[in-house]
């Protein structure tokens, strides 16, 4: 009799949009997989989704979610599709082989460090602009974009916990957001 295989995957994910897409496409590659456990964490770690997909209880989501939580992941997503191989395993065999599969496709995968970043509209008055352009470059400002008029208008992307510092150290500036992502 074969034994059930157990393949793990993960993928950087930031958002919920794209999942199931993902865990679609795992499933056409392997159309004799009869589970597929998976869990997801949101980039700023505030949602989580776990399942079972059809497993016992517990037995796959949650060492999944494990698996990802273990490193303190975010933004990505782990999935174990299982080929069954006509042997049943019980509970505890069946958690221990989605848990090693989903903690060695974590490892497998490596880590990446990746921000938020905001997108910023500065308002500053050219008598200022040497300062907001030096204080922008030292926060790690990309994509920086100049417009002027009466003043200036500098866009810039920003990582978005240096925002707050810098609307400190610069107080005399109009800071608007205007748009943000992950990267």
């Amino acid at each position: 009799m074969q034994r059930s295989r157990f393949l793990g995957f993960a993928a950087p994910l930031p958002d919920h949009a794209g999942l199931q897409g993902w865990l679609a496409a795992l499933r056409r590659g392997y159309p004799d997989a009869r589970h597929c456990p998976h869990a997801w964490v949101a980039a700023d770690g505030a949602s989580v989704i776990r399942s079972d997909d059809g497993e016992p209880g517990d037995t796959g989501g949650r060492p999944c979610l494990a698996a990802l939580q273990r490193l303190g992941v975010r933004g990505a997503a782990v999935a174990v599709v299982r080929i069954f191989g006509g042997v049943r395993l019980g509970t505890g065999n069946l958690r221990r082989a989605y848990a090693s599969a989903a903690a060695e496709a974590v490892d497998g995968a490596g880590l990446a460090t990746v921000l938020r970043w905001q997108q910023v509209a500065v308002e500053v008055a050219f008598a200022e602009l040497g300062r907001v352009e030096d204080a922008l470059a030292r926060a790690g400002a990309r994509d920086v974009e100049r417009q002027y008029e009466d003043g200036a208008v500098l866009f810039a992307w920003l990582p978005a916990a240096a925002i707050a510092d810098l609307q400190q150290r610069v107080p005399r500036v109009s800071w608007r957001l205007l748009a943000q992502e992950w990267r």
